[in-house]
């Protein structure tokens, strides 16, 4: 077997929709050797039909004997790499050319455990999506390295990082354990900033990917309860007792992040009232005046609204 400096892996579930995209893009890559594989999750649609045909041989197709979910496919990319460096490339998104040349140059730091590059958002159809409407994420307009422990203070918003615009050192996800299947919607964000505690981090500020957006999912897919804002008041948690527990500025910061994510909370119970969803909607205003009570003081900028979010906080005798 030929040595590889990457391997590009794409850990694949019911994909076949976007994949052509993702797969023209990857060969088009110049000036590197590259591995490829694909890890499907037992999809039950035409994926892996569609590998064969769009990669043919030049694809590694593994199907794993059960589902394993999306850390657990993740996980399995990187068992299967052969290279000491790997890319985990989502089925949906699209490689510029010139990103795995990118970043294996950021490599050539031996500290670096992780690069990632800036990205473009694009829809269904591969047209571009307003930055806003999506965030582009990032970490600044330029190039630079983030040395172990000095991550932190820029995830306090969310996750900045794209994943298939992330290029990770074997070693690194070997030291830190690699994704935690225990988590669902912040494996990502979490993965990234253990990493960032024992290894260098690099940011190339060029647009070396587009990331594909999809409404559909954005707006259906958490709406049936909280356990996403849960998870993320658990980074939280970990970000200020772990990594920023001796920053001089952690108080207001902290006030800060509890009350942009009692607001998430607070629009969620919203969202949960008008869907007639009360039970999600009293559980999700709690957990957001449970964080900032004062978030209850943007509720009532509408007199009506805050009347029926007041009713779920404090329900009278009866009330369901």
């Amino acid at each position: 077997m030929p040595d590889f400096p990457i391997t590009v892996a794409i850990p694949t579930f019911n994909g076949a929709d976007h994949l052509a995209d993702a797969l023209r893009g990857i060969p088009d890559q110049q000036g590197v050797d590259f591995e490829l594989i694909v890890s499907d999750d037992r999809s039950d649609d035409r994926t892996i039909e569609r590998v064969h045909t769009l990669a043919g041989n030049r694809a590694t197709i593994q199907v794993n004997p059960e589902r394993l979910g999306l850390a657990g496919n993740w996980n399995r990319c990187v068992a299967m790499a052969s290279a000491p460096i790997v890319a985990v490339f989502h089925q949906d998104d699209v490689m510029r050319p010139g990103h795995l040349v990118a970043h294996l140059a950021a490599f050539a730091d031996a500290r670096v455990g992780l690069v990632a590059s800036a990205s473009d958002v694009i829809d269904a159809r591969g047209k571009p999506v307003s930055e806003s409407v999506v965030s582009r994420g990032g970490l600044g307009p330029i190039d630079r390295v983030f040395t172990p422990g000095t991550l932190a203070p820029t995830m306090l918003e969310g996750n900045p990082l794209r994943c298939s615009a992330v290029t990770i050192r074997r070693a690194a996800f070997d030291d830190v354990g690699g994704f935690d299947p225990s988590l669902q919607y912040v494996l990502d964000w979490d993965f990234w900033l253990r990493v960032s505690r024992r290894w260098s981090v690099a940011w190339l500020a060029r647009p070396t990917v587009q990331v594909r957006w999809h409404p559909a999912s954005e707006t259906h897919r958490f709406k049936a309860g909280t356990a996403d804002l849960d998870e993320s008041a658990r980074m939280l948690d970990l970000l200020f007792s772990i990594d920023l527990a001796r920053h001089p500025d952690a108080r207001r910061l902290r006030r800060h992040s509890a009350r942009r994510l009692a607001r998430a909370f607070l629009n969620r119970a919203h969202d949960a009232l008008g869907a007639g969803r009360r039970d999600l909607a009293r559980r999700a205003l709690r957990r957001g005046l449970g964080l900032a009570p004062s978030i209850i003081l943007d509720g009532l900028r509408d007199p009506r609204l805050g009347l029926r979010m007041a009713s779920l906080a404090f329900p009278g005798r009866g009330s369901t």
